[in-house]
């Protein structure tokens, strides 16, 4: 119960903070369309211009050597390739959001699949004995009371938890289903992230491009990605054999094995 509302705020958390990420990069994106729109615009004007004088200058008889017009075409290509070169550190904030959203597939993936097992009735719910002395509610407040005090994203509710989290309407196969898809979506992320940050021993590695993995600021080290390949893979099976043979599944076991931070839904 308790493993599900962390992965639950986290997915929540994580979504938020992926927005922001997207909004400033459109955001940029759209400045250097303006500067670029600005650049051309200018050089439209100067083309105008010349060859207003030009003609001035033809009508008065004068002779001049002829000055070399600006190649607009030329100067658009340019202007086009400055936009769309990609710095070091645009390319760290792009591997940083891809790290951002391997964790969120895996919290939702994870959320989906802990509730697949409490609709399959292998997960039992909280003992009554947790509440003894206190409620759920008073639990989940105490537990993300820090996150009160953040200005943005807002805080969640229990009510929200409750109503964020509740699965009843799904189908158990439609959650296997999700929940795998989710844990394979994380893992082609991954692979994409094991093509940029390379080993030690590569050298002469363009850093608007690819990442070594002793970088000191790299998002993520290829040690932890290969670590969260094995939960995803791991996962993805484990959902195999509930949507094959859900009655043969007597037990779960968690196991932190893989990661320390997701967990192995093990299937017995």
């Amino acid at each position: 119960y308790d493993l599900s509302t962390a992965y639950w705020y986290r997915d929540f958390l994580l979504s938020a903070l992926l927005n922001i990420r997207g909004s400033i990069e459109q955001e940029r994106l759209e400045r250097k369309a303006m500067e670029l729109r600005i650049k051309l615009e200018e050089e439209e004007e100067k083309k105008k211009a010349s060859a207003v004088t030009k003609k001035q200058i033809q009508k008065k008889g004068k002779k001049k050597g002829k000055k070399k017009e600006p190649n607009l075409d030329a100067v658009r290509e340019t202007a086009i390739e400055e936009a769309a070169r990609v710095s070091a550190e645009d390319f760290e904030d792009r591997l940083e959001y891809t790290c951002l959203s391997v964790h969120r597939y895996l919290c939702r993936g994870t959320v989906r699949y802990i509730a697949a097992l409490r609709q399959a009735g292998l997960l039992s719910e909280p003992p009554s004995s947790i509440t003894m002395f206190t409620s759920h509610q008073t639990r989940f407040e105490k537990r993300f009371d820090s996150f009160a005090m953040l200005p943005q994203p807002q805080p969640l509710s229990f009510e929200d938890y409750v109503l964020g989290s509740d699965f009843s309407a799904v189908r158990r196969e439609d959650l296997v289903k999700s929940a795998g898809d989710c844990f394979r979506s994380c893992k082609g992320v991954i692979e994409r992230l094991l093509q940029v940050v390379v080993a030690e021993t590569d050298e002469d590695v363009d850093i608007t491009k690819k990442r070594r993995n002793d970088d000191l600021y790299i998002s993520v080290r290829r040690e932890e990605a290969m670590a969260l390949t094995k939960v995803c893979v791991a996962n993805s099976l484990f959902l195999h054999k509930l949507s094959m043979a859900p009655s043969k599944v007597s037990e779960v076991a968690l196991d932190f094995t893989a990661h320390k931070e997701y967990c192995t839904l093990n299937l017995k």
